[in-house]
């Protein structure tokens, strides 16, 4: 015969304190504008190489700027993680 099966416990959803909240809000926060920076990065490399790989395309003028102004975006962005400290440690 088989024994009775125990009662799985449930736990209750520990409310996180408000110092502690903010800092999460502040990390999905600093991911997101990492992220977004980094998609515009890529954005602006593909459309630069799209214009590379196309014969007799003339480069736009403004695309290093544009590659340039996205690279300081991104690099801000990450350092911006870099200031939660051990959070990803």
């Amino acid at each position: 015969m088989r024994p009775a099966r125990r009662a799985i416990k449930v736990r209750q959803r520990e409310v996180l304190p408000e110092r502690s909240r903010l800092v999460v809000g502040r990390t999905v926060a600093a991911l997101r504008r990492s992220r977004e920076a980094l998609v515009e990065l890529d954005t602006q490399l593909g459309d630069i190489l799209t214009q590379l790989r196309t014969p007799g395309a003339p480069i736009d003028r403004a695309a290093p700027d544009r590659l340039a102004t996205a690279k300081a975006q991104a690099t801000v962005a990450m350092a911006s993680l870099n200031d939660l400290g051990g959070l990803f440690c």
